[in-house]
């Protein structure tokens, strides 16, 4: 019994955190970030300035 419970529960782990690699590569990945240059920053910023 003992045994069956930890294979289930190593299981449950280690399927827990493929997921967690998966969302992190499906959706937050470097590949996925928006690349802002300090000129576009400044450029945001000083139209929402504006804007108030």
């Amino acid at each position: 019994m003992r045994g069956g419970l930890r294979r289930e529960l190593t299981l449950a782990v280690v399927f827990k955190i493929a997921a967690i690699f998966l969302l992190y590569f499906l959706f937050f990945s470097p590949s996925h970030r928006m690349h802002v240059t300090p000129a576009d920053m400044a450029a945001a910023l000083s139209a929402r300035a504006q804007t108030h």
